[in-house]
């Protein structure tokens, strides 16, 4: 019998490359370094997990504080959020402030309290659990204004990535250079952190 962890090298992970046919295939570089995507965990880390997400999703809200103790107790790895906000317009509201948020200085502490939100979103409560990590949620409209151009064409790419990957839904995930297009565990992403790094090694 095929524990989870043996299937993270059969069909649940694909290697990076061409994936969806009408769409061009976007670098490793281009997914995972984009110099627009803060970058949680260790900058200088040796594997990047790359996450797919929208602040409405269940799975995402659920997983998100394993994958932080991961990252934090692993200590070289290199996290990267990329935005799907494919849930409507509150999500596409959550993302556009939590990134604007990075402007002045918040956006690990505000990623986190807008993921660790229950139930349905709101503008209120956005901004309410912006307000809770010290942001002052008037100032953030105000640099959202200023970086809506650059903050949209950001998220536009990640859903273009998403499109390339042809994936259903959040949350997934590209880890080394696998592509996870569904929820992984938190044993999952450790065994996938753990064969990027043979993959590197080999």
């Amino acid at each position: 019998m095929m524990s989870r962890r043996s299937l993270l090298a059969g069909a649940a992970a694909a290697s990076f490359g061409p994936l969806q046919p009408g769409f061009a295939a976007p670098s490793l570089d281009e997914v995972v370094f984009d110099p627009a995507l803060p970058v949680l965990g260790n900058d200088a880390g040796d594997v990047t997990i790359a996450e797919f997400f929208d602040y409405l999703c269940p799975s995402c809200k659920a997983l998100h504080p394993q994958l932080k103790e991961i990252v934090r107790g692993d200590g070289a790895i290199r996290l990267v959020m990329k935005d799907w906000p494919i849930n409507g317009d509150i999500a596409w509201y959550a993302s556009r402030m939590v990134h604007a948020s990075a402007a002045l200085g918040f956006y690990p502490a505000a990623h986190d309290a807008v993921m660790a939100l229950e139930g349905a979103l709101t503008h209120g409560r956005v901004d309410d659990a912006l307000r809770s990590v010290g942001a002052d949620a008037g100032a953030v409209r105000d640099r959202l204004d200023q970086r809506l151009k650059a903050i949209d064409a950001l998220i536009a790419r990640n859903g273009a990535h998403a499109e390339a990957f042809a994936l259903a839904g959040t949350p997934a995930f590209l880890i080394g250079r696998r592509l996870y297009r569904r929820a992984l565990a938190a044993d999952e992403i450790v065994a996938a952190v753990a064969l990027a790094r043979k993959d590197q090694a080999g």
